[in-house]
C-alpha cells in the first residue's frame, strides 16, 4: 500500500513513466471537482446530473460504475467540505495505447509487489476493477478496428471474414462499424461497454445469441499479456491453445491483459422487431394473481420464439410486463406470426390479450436503434444487481414454472425490478469450424437468463443502500436459487456476494480454468473478485490483498 515502506519511490514511478512513453497517469477520484480544495460548481453539477449514467465514468481513468465499489469515498452528492478519498480507486494509472505499455505495467506490478487491476469502461458490477492502493492498466484507448476479408489462422478452417478489435472499442463502435460495410458482430446490448475484455471473455450475450451463439463462440484470436509481461497470440491450434480456450467464456482480468481480439464478421441481412407488454389491469379479473399467470405462460412458450432464431428482453416491475426488445432474423413481417402464436394463445388462456407490434428493419443496427438505443441510453446504471440464469426444462414444466414465477414475484414484492434475455445458446453448434471453450455450459441448456435490480439512492443514507444489498443476496436470492435447481449466473451480470460462485459462474469448467490460471500466474498478480483462482486471496481491513 501506499504508506507502506516497500511502496516503490518516486523514481521507480518516473522509470514506469519513462517506460510508457509518458502515458503514466497520477490519479484523482472523478468527483474530486465536487469537494474542497478542487470545487468546481458547474462541473460538480454536470456529474450530479449524470452519474448514474455510464458516460462520465467510461471515460474516466479509474472511476466505475458501480456504487458498492465507489464506496462513498468521493462521490458528487455529499457536501464540497466532505474529504475526497481515495477509497478503491487506483491510485496510479496507465493509459495504454499499444501492447509495450501493458507489458511495462505488468512487470513493474511483479516486480515491486503492487496490486495491479485493469479497466476498459468501468461498467463493472463486481469490483473487478476496482483496487485500493493499485495500478490500473486504462485500456480505453486500445480503439483499432483492422478489417480481415478473409482470415488465414493457423490450422483453423474458418476463412470467412473478420475482425481484430483492440480492447478499447466499444459495442457502440463495432456496430457502427460494421453495418458500414454491410456485415454484423456479436455483440452486446449496451454500447458504452467494450467488446473485447470482461464482455466477450465472460461469453457475452446479445440479440444476435439465438442465431450466432456467444460472442465467445465467433473468436479466432486473444492477444493477451501474460502474467509474465509476455504478449502472445492464442488461438485453438498453437501453443497458448488453452489459454484460448480459457478466455473464451472463462472471464476477463486472471489470465492476463487482453490488448485485442480477431473475431467472425456476418453478412448482415433483414430483420424483425417486435414488441408487447400488458399490465395487471390488463387480466380479466385486474389482480396480481392473474398477471402473475400471465408471465407464467409467456416464460413457458418462449421456446417458440428462440428456436426460431429470436432473442426477446423483457421487463417486469410493479405489476408491468414488457417484451421491448424482439430480434428475429428475415425479412418478412408475416413469418414471426407461427413463433409468436404459442406465446398468444397461452396468454389468452391466462386471461390477456395480446397485441404484437412488429416492425421490418434493413440490418441489425436498424433494429437496435429502434428498440433498444434511447432505452440503454437513459436507464441508470448505477445498481444493486444479482442474477440467475433459469434452464429451459424448469419453465416449460408445468409442475415448476409457477413456482420460478411465485420467487419472481416475490422479489418483486422486494422492491426489485426483474430484467431478462430468452436465447437459445446451442446455436454455437451450428457455427462451422467452432472450437471448444470455457463458455459456461449452462448457457447451452438455459431459456432465461434474469438480473434483479434497484437504482441506488444517493440522497439516502450509505447504510440504507448496504442493507438493501443484504436483502438481495440474502432474502431474495436464496428464494430465486430454491426455485431454480440446476441453475446458475452468468459472470458478468451477478452478485458479487454470490455463494459457491465457482460452481455457479463456471459449473464443470471451473477445475479446468483453475489450472490454466495456475500455470500461466503462478504468483497471483492478476486477482479479479470472483475471478478463476480468486479463492487464494482476502482482502484486509486496509484493502491489502493477503494470500489465504
Amino acid at each position: 500500500m501506499p504508506s507502506d515502506a516497500g511502496w516503490p519511490s518516486e523514481t521507480d514511478w518516473a522509470r514506469l513513466k519513462d517506460a510508457t512513453g509518458g502515458r503514466l497517469i497520477t490519479t484523482r477520484p472523478l468527483a474530486h471537482v465536487c469537494h474542497d480544495p478542487d470545487y468546481d460548481s458547474s462541473a460538480c453539477q454536470d456529474l450530479q446530473d449524470n452519474w448514474l449514467l455510464p458516460y462520465p465514468h467510461v471515460q474516466d481513468p479509474t472511476s466505475v460504475i458501480a456504487p458498492y465499489f465507489q464506496n462513498h469515498s468521493c462521490d458528487p452528492f455529499t457536501g464540497k467540505e466532505t474529504p475526497c478519498a481515495f477509497g478503491n480507486y487506483p491510485v496510479y494509472s496507465i493509459n495504454v495505447t499499444e501492447a509495450p505499455h501493458v507489458v511495462a505495467g505488468v512487470r513493474f506490478a511483479q516486480a515491486k509487489n503492487v496490486r495491479l487491476v485493469i479497466k476498459n469502461t468501468g461498467h463493472d458490477l463486481l469490483g473487478k476493477s476496482t483496487g485500493q492502493g493499485s495500478l490500473s492498466i486504462w485500456t480505453h484507448h486500445l480503439r483499432s478496428i483492422d478489417h480481415i476479408t478473409s482470415y488465414h489462422g493457423d490450422g483453423s478452417p474458418y476463412t470467412g471474414g473478420a475482425v481484430r478489435f483492440g480492447a478499447g472499442v466499444l459495442i457502440d463502435d463495432a456496430m457502427k462499424w460494421a453495418d458500414s460495410i454491410g456485415a454484423r458482430v456479436v455483440v452486446g446490448s449496451c454500447p458504452t461497454v467494450g467488446v473485447a475484455g470482461g464482455y466477450t471473455a465472460g461469453g457475452g450475450h446479445g440479440l444476435l445469441t439465438s442465431i450466432y451463439g456467444m460472442a465467445a463462440d465467433s473468436v479466432l484470436e486473444w492477444e493477451v499479456v501474460l502474467p509474465t509481461g509476455e504478449l502472445v497470440t492464442a488461438t485453438p491450434h498453437n501453443d497458448h491453445a488453452d489459454l484460448y480456450w480459457a478466455l473464451s467464456g472463462g472471464g476477463a482480468g486472471t489470465f492476463g491483459v487482453i490488448v485485442s481480439l480477431t473475431t467472425r464478421i456476418y453478412p448482415d441481412e433483414p430483420m424483425v422487431g417486435a414488441s408487447f407488454s400488458f399490465d395487471t389491469n390488463s387480466t380479466v379479473s385486474g389482480d396480481h394473481d392473474a398477471f402473475w399467470d400471465a408471465v407464467v405462460a409467456v416464460q413457458s412458450t418462449l421456446g417458440s420464439l428462440v428456436d426460431a432464431g429470436a432473442v426477446a428482453t423483457y421487463a417486469v416491475a410493479a405489476g408491468f410486463f414488457s417484451v421491448y426488445a424482439t430480434a428475429m432474423p428475415g425479412s418478412d413481417v408475416a413469418r414471426v406470426d407461427a413463433p409468436f402464436a404459442p406465446i398468444i394463445s397461452a396468454v389468452q388462456k391466462a386471461g390477456v390479450q395480446l397485441n404484437v407490434s412488429k416492425t421490418a428493419h434493413s440490418g441489425f443496427l436498424d433494429l437496435f436503434n429502434t428498440y433498444l438505443l434511447e432505452a440503454v441510453r437513459t436507464t441508470p446504471s448505477a445498481q444493486i444487481t444479482t442474477g440467475r440464469m433459469i434452464p429451459r426444462s424448469l419453465l416449460e414444466d408445468k409442475s415448476t414454472a409457477p413456482a420460478v414465477a411465485e420467487a419472481m414475484r416475490f422479489a418483486a414484492d422486494q422492491g426489485f425490478t426483474m430484467s431478462c434475455a430468452a436465447v437459445n445458446g446451442t446455436r454455437k453448434r451450428d457455427v462451422t469450424g467452432s472450437h471448444p471453450n470455457a463458455v459456461f455450459p449452462l448457457w447451452r441448456e438455459a431459456l432465461l437468463h434474469c438480473i434483479w435490480t434497484q437504482t441506488w439512492d444517493f440522497g439516502a443514507p450509505w447504510a440504507d443502500m448496504v442493507a438493501r444489498q443484504d436483502v438481495l443476496t440474502n432474502v431474495v436470492m436464496p428464494r430465486i436459487e430454491a426455485a431454480t435447481p440446476g441453475g446458475g449466473a452468468y459472470l458478468n451480470e451477478a452478485n458479487f456476494e454470490q455463494d459457491r460462485w465457482q460452481e455457479n459462474f463456471y459449473g464443470e469448467n471451473y477445475p479446468r480454468l483453475r489450472k490454466v490460471k495456475d500455470a500461466l500466474d503462478p504468483t497471483g498478480i492478476m486477482y479479479a473478485r470472483t475471478a478463476v483462482g480468486s479463492e487464494d486471496w482476502v482482502q484486509d481491513g486496509q484493502g491489502r490483498l493477503c494470500r489465504v
